[in-house]
């Protein structure tokens, strides 16, 4: 503990900074605060947008791949960073970097069930990896949409790409829904580029978006198949 850690805690980030909860299976944390701002160098609205730097306490629990929420507003981040600043040997504050959560997705994960004897069709079952998880899915941008000196948020300019925190465990294949009528397809994660977030490319989905179930009901070749969407 450092007093002017002290300080900046008690003086600067709980009298002007914005409080915070951090979002996690084991429970809210609550009671913390942050100062954010966008990059003065960047000047594309999206990565003004989406991508954010503060500051947190130099004590604070906050770590890579957590997902914070502004109590004021309910906007949620994918916290991508935190850097401990330190002087004289002892830490004083957290730098951060923050990207936008813009949609909350299901993750779903395929398994292949047995051949059916009376249609020959392979039964696909869907199981629920997460639900309403927050995240960042970025469209492609191109041409001069984002330029090399802006690549500061390492934002894709080909594929639509996800963000995702690592915990989840995205494989490829996965299935990504936004919503009844909108899927992705894991196509590859990339483990390694930040601490605590996957990056996720994502295609086009074709499968089919239910799962069939045939049982049979007798000894004879009568059976009934039963639908239903994951």
């Amino acid at each position: 503990m450092t007093t002017m850690g002290e300080d900046i805690k008690g003086c600067v980030l709980q009298e002007a900074g914005i409080a915070f909860t951090i979002l996690r299976d084991s429970g809210d944390v609550t009671g913390e605060y942050t100062l954010l701002a966008g990059n003065a160098q960047v000047t594309k609205p999206f990565i003004r947008e989406f991508f954010l730097e503060g500051v947190v306490a130099y004590d604070s629990v906050l770590v890579s791949g957590d997902v914070l929420q502004i109590n004021q507003t309910g906007t949620k981040y994918l916290v991508a960073n935190v850097t401990p600043d330190m002087l004289l040997n002892s830490i004083f504050q957290n730098s951060i970097v923050l990207y936008k959560s813009n949609l909350t997705v299901d993750v779903l994960r395929p398994s292949e069930g047995d051949y059916s004897t009376q249609t020959y069709h392979r039964e696909t079952h869907w199981s629920y990896i997460a639900r309403s998880q927050p995240v960042l899915i970025t469209t492609p941008l191109y041409g001069h949409d984002l330029v090399t000196d802006e690549e500061i948020a390492l934002l894709s300019i080909e594929t639509h790409e996800m963000y995702i925190p690592t915990s989840v465990g995205v494989q490829v294949l996965d299935r990504i829904r936004v919503s009844s009528t909108e899927y992705y397809r894991v196509e590859s994660v990339k483990p390694r580029r930040y601490e605590g977030l996957d990056v996720v490319e994502l295609g086009e989905d074709q499968r089919p978006t239910s799962t069939t179930t045939t049982t049979t009901t007798s000894t004879s070749t009568s059976s009934t198949t039963t639908t239903t969407s994951p």
